[in-house]
């Protein structure tokens, strides 16, 4: 009885492009596939483990509508002169080390400097899951219980120039939640200063 070849394709992959063996226009070269594909920004600051520093690059994610095998992407990979191509099973990780997100050990790059081509989200990469999104909101209650926030446009203005990382909660999750925690504080501090007045009186 034969057996069942494995199916090795898969739709992402991963490749590495060295600025000193790439064309001058590999970019387009890429693009010519029409493909998404996402772009790491220069990473030129990454460490070997003697101390020296690697040598410049750039990761390259590119996401196909339907599995490929390996021999076609080295088709694309062989035209910019990259790396052989490697399988991506979570391209979301991927994205994200394209500025060593989760490798606080690693020089930090740029994440504004990731660039999508051919029609790829690259902010859809770093949406915060529920878990991010419940445990930043707890973060925005404490500060506005503890400091008795009573206007949500002080509190936006806090957030912008001390916590960017809480405004896609304010902006797309809990604005009506917080602005009604917000209009309850200073509902109690109006109350307060009334109750003072009648006892002065």
């Amino acid at each position: 009885m034969n057996k069942m070849k494995k199916d090795t394709r898969t739709r992402n992959w991963a490749f590495v492009v060295y600025p000193e063996s790439a064309p001058e226009k590999w970019r387009e070269l890429i693009d010519e596939n029409h493909v998404p594909w996402i772009e790491s920004p220069l990473h030129d600051k990454d460490m070997n483990s003697d101390g020296t520093v690697k040598k410049s690059h750039w990761h390259i994610l590119i996401m196909f509508d339907g599995k490929k095998s390996y021999e076609q992407v080295k088709e694309i990979t062989n035209q910019v002169k990259a790396s052989n191509p490697q399988k991506v099973a979570n391209t979301k990780g991927m994205v994200r080390y394209f500025a060593h997100v989760d490798n606080p050990e690693k020089y930090q790059y740029d994440k504004k400097a990731i660039i999508g081509h051919v029609g790829a989200d690259v902010a859809s990469f770093f949406e915060l899951t529920i878990a991010q999104k419940e445990e930043i909101l707890e973060e925005i209650e404490d500060f506005v219980l503890e400091n008795d926030i009573t206007t949500f446009s002080y509190l936006i203005r806090y957030a912008k120039r001390q916590h960017p990382e809480w405004m896609d909660v304010l902006r797309k999750n809990s604005t009506i939640y917080l602005t009604a925690l917000i209009k309850g504080i200073w509902q109690e501090h109006r109350e307060q200063i009334h109750e003072n007045r009648d006892t002065e009186g």
